[in-house]
């Protein structure tokens, strides 16, 4: 299959894009460099339909040489450095993100890496900045776009030019819907998946059926080309994390880049900005690009774990530096070989090697996955703290319907005890240790209960998250139905207060709730549907006669309190300290406004965090090579004895019948 004529200005365009998201991650500046992703799908689905157009205009398409070229350019350097990532990560990882990485890994020589994030970055997942292999999401988009888009293609080949646009345009705009309604609804999957994506390729695929620009409308080639530039500078700025993204948001700069690979669609009739993108050390840098955004990532999420967990000005210099480095050797010494042929110049072989090496990363991955991150690679000290980092997941629920089928977990003895009080712990994934502990006393005192816990899912009726509305408000329902039918008669509720009113810890607004009755959406609107609807909630349970008990939050520490342990052990460094009170208390001010201000005969509220601090006002995390939380923000089974348990006996010994 021939190559398609060499247009130099794509390269360029390469570069800028790869240099928004090489910035990006580095955290210098580029707030929106993300949208390099989206300048690079645009660009690949211009080129691979360009491509297939071209063959199947001669009638010499073949999908097997497609494919074939397609393993050629993208599977050497991407085996070599997920290889690479997995050996790093074997000295470097603590266990449970040593885990992670071996199935990510898995997926990506599966081709589904992006549905394995999309599917994975839950509460107990940790930061997305400390996976090593985040960003080969974009490539299995890419590599699943090239196995479908052909096809495609291939169906359509005896259509006329006429009809294949508009068959690829409503695809488009199927995909385009699809995005708009997922990016609310579903937001993580929107972000990964392909039929919210592939729009961005279509699009860059379309390009191809608009009629070229007129030589003598040389100047709107050039006031086009000069504004999407200046757009796609200017989005590198504006946008930011907080953005509802893709959604409409990826419009814009996709269209720019639409644009650009239009107005300059004619070789005869360069543009200034054609031009400037052709300069020697842009298409040097596009040429690189693949090379340098497959390495830059896994280095800087290295660097940042070494660097307890932060990128200081140094740091990402050097991270910088070395993606270069690594980019710059991966593209002459493994890259460029592979695809001139140089290396296994056969393509049979090619496979079978290919292959070979997938299935050997993903053995390697299972081994590692099944024995939990190799655990035993550390010191018995490391080891024994590693255990005690324990988290009762089982009460965790999947099915939103488990509440209205009456299948919550019990707790407490196995048949109830007539005229006895029964209970109910309510809340997100903060509420597990709370059951574990609650049904250990509930086994002493003879009572019975249950657990209805959802992650990031706020206990009271009428309130959700805009991507969760469904099924937070048939879940909520299913609870207080649930309640009636089994007559409980105490409710014990516990959360993340403060992520539904003030947005996550990062910023995320995604976090923050709402209701049907609330126009506006922030932070200031959600502290008023919070205030209003838990004291509707309330007011409910005091009507049916249930006494209620509110955990307040505990505290929430800056990093990964395993990570900081363990690595503070292997380098024979003092623990770090834990989150300030007062900076806990700042974070709980606008939940404590409002929890310690109702004033309800039913409601008792508890808050557990003065016990987490010491005299020097930090929080505890880790004591006597025990660990007290098992993330950020979640506790352990011994941080929630040691800090909850206390509280929790008071309660059980006050609802004694």
């Amino acid at each position: 299959m021939e190559k398609l004529k060499y247009r130099a200005d794509i390269d360029g365009l390469r570069a800028v894009a790869v240099i928004g998201v090489l910035l990006f991650h580095a955290g210098l500046s580029f707030s929106g460099g993300f949208i390099g992703v989206d300048i690079f799908f645009v660009i690949s689905g211009f080129l691979i339909t360009s491509l297939i157009l071209k063959a199947q205009s001669e009638d010499r398409f073949s999908m097997r040489v497609f494919l074939g070229r397609r393993i050629r350019r993208l599977m050497p350097a991407a085996l070599l450095m997920t290889t690479v990532t997995l050996v790093t990560g074997y000295w470097l990882l603590i266990p449970g993100d040593y885990d992670k990485l071996a199935e990510s890994a898995i997926a990506q020589m599966a081709l589904v890496s992006n549905h394995y994030f999309a599917n994975s970055m839950d509460y107990f997942a940790g930061p997305a900045e400390l996976v090593p292999l985040l960003h080969t999401w974009s490539l299995a988009v890419e590599e699943q776009f090239y196995l479908v888009f052909p096809l495609i293609l291939i169906l359509c080949r005896n259509v006329s030019r006429k009809r294949l646009c508009i068959i690829i345009c409503s695809l488009a705009a199927v995909s385009m819907a699809v995005n708009l309604w997922a990016v609310h609804t579903y937001p993580t999957e929107a972000f990964f998946i392909l039929p919210t994506r592939a729009w961005e390729m279509l699009l860059g695929a379309i390009i191809l059926f608009i009629p070229e620009l007129k030589k003598t409308l040389r100047k709107t080639a050039e006031i086009g080309s000069l504004t999407a530039i200046t757009a796609i500078v200017a989005f590198f700025f504006l946008y930011n994390q907080q953005m509802d993204f893709p959604g409409l948001a990826a419009l814009w700069p996709c269209l720019a880049t639409a644009a650009l690979l239009y107005f300059n669609k004619n070789g005869n009739s360069r543009t200034s900005v054609s031009r400037f993108l052709s300069m020697p050390a842009l298409t040097y840098m596009g040429k690189i690009s693949y090379s340098l955004y497959l390495w830059h990532w896994p280095i800087i999420v290295y660097l940042r774990y070494t660097n307890h967990l932060e990128l200081d000005l140094q740091t990402s210099l050097l991270g910088i530096t070395l993606s270069l480095i690594a980019g710059i050797a991966s593209y002459h010494l493994i890259e460029n070989p592979f695809r001139l042929r140089r290396l296994l110049p056969s393509q049979k072989r090619l496979v079978l090697a290919s292959t070979s090496f997938s299935l050997m990363i993903m053995g390697t991955g299972a081994g590692i996955s099944e024995n939990d991150g190799l655990p035993k690679r550390w010191n018995s000290q490391i080891t024994e703290l590693l255990a005690t980092a324990e988290a009762p997941i089982h009460y965790i629920k999947d099915s939103i319907w488990d509440p209205e089928y009456d299948r919550l977990p019990p707790i407490g003895i196995s048949q109830p005890i007539a005229d006895r009080p029964k209970i109910l712990v309510w809340g997100d994934s903060h509420s597990l240790v709370v059951a574990e502990l609650c049904h250990e006393l509930a086994k002493r005192h003879q009572l019975t209960g249950f657990v209805a816990a959802r992650g990031g899912t706020v206990p009271m009726f009428r309130s959700y998250r805009v991507f969760d509305r469904e099924n937070t408000m048939i879940w909520n329902n299913g609870v207080m139905n649930f309640i009636q039918r089994h007559d409980i008669t105490h409710v014990i509720m516990a959360a993340r207060w403060s992520d539904n009113i003030e947005g996550n810890a990062t910023g995320l607004r995604k976090y923050l709730i709402t209701d049907d009755n609330t126009n506006e959406y922030g932070p200031h609107a959600s502290r008023q549907v919070f205030k209003t609807n838990i004291h509707q909630t309330l007011e409910q349970l005091g009507d049916w006669g249930i006494k209620v008990w509110i955990m307040e939050q505990v505290p929430l520490q800056h990093h990964d309190p395993i990570y900081e342990s363990v690595i503070s052990i292997q380098r024979e460094e003092a623990i770090p300290r834990g989150v300030s009170l007062e900076e806990h208390t700042n974070r709980q001010q606008s939940v404590r406004a409002i929890l310690r201000n109702i004033d309800l005969p039913n409601v008792t509220v508890f808050d557990p965090a003065p016990a987490f601090f010491t005299a020097d006002g930090h929080a505890r995390y880790m004591e006597n090579n025990t660990l007290y939380y098992v993330d950020d923000n979640h506790l352990s089974k011994s941080g929630a004895k040691l800090f909850l348990k206390p509280h929790l006996e008071k309660i059980f010994e006050s609802i004694q019948p």
